[in-house]
C-alpha cells in the first residue's frame, strides 16, 4: 500500500514537471494565493483577539448574544443621505454653546426653526456677527422673508395659486408681474425653510438617481432653480408648486403673522464706528467717527433712521464725531489706535414702510437716548455709553 502511494506522487510529481510551462504557474500562483489567505485569516483572528483584549485564548464557541432592551427612539432624524438633518456635514461638529439667538419655532415638522443673532434677548439689527464654529447658525433670509410675507400683502394678493405665472416685461401687465414676484419669493422662502424631507419631495427631480444635496460646504441651503426639481418641466414645475400651496401655503402665512405681532418690533440695531484719533488725555476719551458709514444692514440701514432731534439729525446727516469718556486705565487695557473698530448699540423701535408692492423699508427711531460703546463685534466688552441729549459732537 505504502508502495503505491509512493508511485502515485512520484507520477504526479513527473505529470507536473512535463506540463506545460503556463500549467506550472497556475498551479502555483492558486498555490501561492492558498497560503496568502490562510495567513491573513490567521492574522485577523490574533488582531481580533487583541483588539477585544482576550490577549492569546484559544477561540470557543460564541454565546448568543442577548437582544438590546427597548428604549426610547433617537431625535436625531437624518437626511436621505445618512446625514444628520440640520447639519448636512459627515462629521458630527460640536455643539455650539451660543446664548445670543432667538429661535422662531417652527408650526409643524415640516419646517425647521429660524434663528436669528440677539442682544439683551432681542434682535440684532444692522451689523451682525459670525464666526464659524462659534455663533450658532442663523436664518437671516428667511426671517426677512417671512416678514415680507406678512407686510406686502397686496402682492401676494395677486398671485395665482393654481399654476405658475409667466410674466413677459414687454406685457406691461402689473398683476401677472405681482403673481411671479410673489411666486418666486416662496420658492425662495421655502428653499429656506422646509425640513430636508420636504426638500427632497418638492425640489428633487424624481427621476434622480440619488437624493439631491442643498446645502453647501458651510452647511446654508443652495439656491434651487425652480419647482419640481427640473426647468425643463412645466407640467412637473405646476405640480410641485400647486401641491405646495395646498399643504403648506397657508401654515407659512399663519407663521409670519407672529412676526412683528403690533405691526413693529423694539430691537438693537448694531453700527461699525471706528476711532478717529488716539486717547485723548486732555478729555479723557476716544472721538469716534464713521458711525453709520460702515458695516452691515442686515434688516436696518441708516438712511432709514428717523431722526427727530438736533442731535439725531447731526448723527444721521453728518460726519461729525462723537466724544466717548474712558478713563486713561481703560484706555490702556483697551490699546485702540486710530481706526480701530468700534461697535455702537442702538436701541430702537423697528416699522415697516411699504414703499410699493414689492418692496419693504425699516424705518426706525431710537426706542432709548443711550448709545452702547463696544470693542468687539459680539458686544462682550463694553466701553462706556453717550446719552444721545448731551452728546458731544466735533468736525
Amino acid at each position: 500500500m505504502k508502495d503505491i502511494k509512493t508511485k502515485s506522487i512520484l507520477l504526479v510529481a513527473v505529470l507536473g514537471l512535463l506540463a506545460p510551462i503556463s500549467v506550472q504557474g497556475q498551479f502555483l500562483k492558486k498555490l501561492k494565493k492558498n497560503v496568502e489567505d490562510k495567513i491573513v485569516n490567521k492574522a485577523s483572528e490574533k488582531t481580533d483577539e487583541l483588539l477585544n483584549g482576550e490577549g492569546e485564548k484559544t477561540s470557543a464557541p460564541e454565546k448568543e448574544k442577548p437582544s438590546p432592551k427597548p428604549g426610547p427612539a433617537s431625535t436625531n432624524k437624518t437626511s436621505p443621505n445618512n446625514i444628520p438633518i440640520g447639519n448636512q456635514t459627515q462629521k458630527e461638529s460640536p455643539e455650539i454653546k451660543d446664548d445670543n439667538i432667538i429661535t422662531y419655532k417652527a408650526p409643524n415638522k415640516d419646517f425647521m426653526d429660524v434663528v436669528i443673532q440677539s442682544h439683551k434677548g432681542l434682535p440684532r439689527y444692522g451689523d451682525v456677527y459670525y464666526h464659524r464654529g462659534v455663533t450658532a447658525p442663523t436664518h437671516s433670509k428667511a426671517y426677512r422673508a417671512l416678514l415680507e410675507l406678512k407686510f406686502m400683502e397686496d402682492l401676494f394678493k395677486d398671485m395665482d395659486r393654481s399654476k405658475l405665472t409667466s410674466y413677459n416685461y414687454a406685457d406691461n401687465d402689473l398683476k401677472a408681474k405681482n403673481s411671479n414676484k410673489a411666486q418666486h419669493h416662496l420658492l425662495m422662502l421655502a428653499k429656506d425653510v422646509f425640513s430636508d424631507e420636504n426638500m427632497q419631495e418638492y425640489f428633487c427631480d424624481p427621476e434622480a438617481k440619488a437624493p439631491c444635496n442643498f446645502t453647501n460646504a458651510v452647511g446654508e441651503r443652495t439656491i434651487v432653480p425652480s419647482w419640481g426639481g427640473t426647468r425643463n418641466n412645466e407640467f412637473a414645475q405646476n405640480r410641485s408648486y400647486s401641491k405646495f400651496i395646498k399643504n403648506h401655503y397657508e401654515a407659512l402665512r399663519d407663521w409670519s403673522e407672529t412676526f412683528y405681532e403690533n405691526g413693529s418690533q423694539v430691537a438693537y440695531f448694531v453700527a461699525r464706528g471706528a476711532v478717529a484719533e488716539k486717547y485723548d488725555f486732555k478729555d479723557k476719551g476716544y472721538w469716534i467717527g464713521n458711525i453709520f458709514s460702515i458695516g452691515g444692514d442686515f434688516i436696518l440701514h441708516n438712511s432709514n433712521f428717523l431722526a427727530y432731534t438736533e442731535n439725531e439729525k447731526t448723527l444721521k446727516n453728518t460726519s461729525k464725531r462723537v466724544f466717548l469718556s474712558v478713563d486713561p486705565t481703560e484706555a490702556k487695557e483697551f490699546n485702540l489706535q486710530s481706526r480701530s473698530p468700534v461697535f455702537v448699540v442702538f436701541k430702537v423701535k423697528v416699522t415697516p414702510h411699504i414703499t410699493n408692492t414689492t418692496h419693504v423699508d425699516w424705518e426706525f427711531e431710537l426706542e432709548s437716548t443711550a448709545m452702547e460703546f463696544y470693542k468687539d463685534a459680539p458686544l462682550t466688552k463694553k466701553m462706556g455709553e453717550v446719552d444721545m441729549r448731551t452728546a458731544k459732537f466735533k468736525d
